[in-house]
């Protein structure tokens, strides 16, 4: 596919930027991968949508529509090829909503161009991906965002901070409960639907025949070649927030991982679709990361095995339970609570939900309330995880040198091996 023409556009990096949102003066933005909320960004007056990417036809042909509509105009540019959208000077940002897979080479791709990143979660497939894209975000200087919106949540902030200053005594334990996986029988190999190109939209992954549930969102999910399932595909989001919370956001002493997972026998979804995670951080802090049936937390939740959908941190002087919108404890006076000066730890109040965060720190070049760094911890966890499964059995990590200690079998599973010409 031949380049498509652009149209004449001044990107919003060339202008000096202030508080102006006048159409010369906005955010130049384009959606790669039209997968979950791509459209976040256009139905604002801070930014001008330009462009979506998507290898399937009638979704990009889709979105191409939506974007004029609102716009009221034919300009939005519909590509099948990434690499074409991040060679546009005009664009100055980028949301990237691609399969997991593709996280990696679409944002250090975009971010060699001078593009700002917003990727949804998690950040990458594997951990040496996500140190490959730190790398990237870093050298080149741009804004990164993650997905990892309950970092925008006050109730969830909140809490953190009552923990975070001592409000509960010592932190000692954390409950994680986030949804479980899926299984799916083996599958009947289908002819490639027109519009779709299969090669692009596999990339870097192995080869594999066509088949619907393949690409169907989010059956992707539970496919390893495409992600590490549910315990990253959503529980990075519970797993970032414990972080937050556990105050080992920034690189700690050696973290012992001891997970067990259930496999499906055979059938398409290959990854854990059942889990029971045990951490322990160099802080003594440990966590207990199980799957969990329920979406929402439940009252009067008694399962001697799973815990319920959220975040229980307990101390030594009383607990903490987060979930968006959510926060409860004991004693319940800590619900009233005034985080203020005297308090060491207050966390970063964005100033908005996630998108409007990220306009505001491109527009002044500043740090994101979800940074990269803070992103590859985060997805490091859930690989953490998904490894001590495989292996079945514990692992050490050196979050300092970004490596298993002394073990040779873990470490070769930080990255995977990419289809040729793809490589990171």
């Amino acid at each position: 596919m031949g380049a498509a023409v652009a149209p004449t556009l001044i990107p919003a990096s060339a202008l000096g930027l202030g508080d102006s949102t006048a159409p010369s003066n906005r955010i130049v933005v384009a959606a790669i991968g039209l997968g979950f909320a791509w459209d976040m960004f256009l139905r604002r007056n801070d930014t001008q949508f330009v462009a979506v990417c998507d290898v399937q036809r009638v979704r990009r042909e889709a979105g191409k529509r939506l974007v004029d509509d609102f716009n009221k105009n034919q300009d939005c540019r519909a590509y099948n090829d990434f690499r074409e959208v991040i060679a546009r000077q005009d664009i100055d940002a980028v949301y990237v909503a691609t399969p997991d897979h593709w996280h990696p080479l679409v944002t250090i791709a975009a971010a060699r161009a001078g593009k700002h990143v917003y990727c949804q979660k998690p950040l990458t497939r594997t951990i040496a991906e996500g140190q490959a894209v730190v790398q990237a975000v870093r050298r080149h200087d741009i804004v990164f965002q993650h997905g990892t919106q309950q970092r925008h949540d006050p109730k969830m902030l909140f809490g953190c901070e009552l923990v975070r200053n001592g409000y509960i005594g010592q932190l000692k334990h954390v409950k994680i409960g986030s949804p479980q996986g899926q299984v799916c029988g083996p599958q009947p190999t289908e002819p490639v639907p027109e519009g779709l190109d299969w090669d692009m939209w596999l990339g870097p992954a192995p080869w594999a025949p066509f088949t619907a549930r393949r690409i169907r969102s989010h059956d992707w999910y539970f496919i390893s070649d495409y992600s590490l399932g549910y315990i990253a595909g959503w529980g990075v989001h519970h797993a970032d927030s414990a972080q937050q919370a556990s105050g080992v956001d920034e690189p700690g002493g050696l973290i012992e991982v001891d997970a067990r997972g259930e496999f499906a026998p055979d059938g398409l979804f290959d990854n854990p679709h059942r889990w029971n995670m045990n951490y322990r951080f160099a802080n003594g802090v440990t966590w207990n990361w199980t799957d969990t049936p329920a979406w929402e937390p439940v009252e009067g939740w008694n399962d001697p095995v799973r815990h319920k959908m959220g975040i229980r941190l307990e101390g030594t002087e009383g607990w903490v339970f987060i979930w968006r919108g959510i926060v409860d404890a004991h004693p319940k006076s800590l619900l009233n609570v005034r985080i203020g000066p005297h308090d060491r730890v207050r966390l970063v109040r964005p100033g908005g939900e996630a998108i409007p965060d990220f306009i505001e720190c491109v527009r002044h070049h500043k740090k994101t309330c979800a940074p990269v760094d803070v992103a590859h911890r985060s997805t490091t966890l859930c690989n953490l995880g998904a490894i001590s499964m495989l292996l079945r059995r514990k692992v050490v990590w050196d979050p300092a040198k970004e490596e298993f200690v002394n073990d040779e079998e873990a470490n070769r599973l930080k990255s995977r091996a990419m289809r040729e010409p793809w490589m990171l």
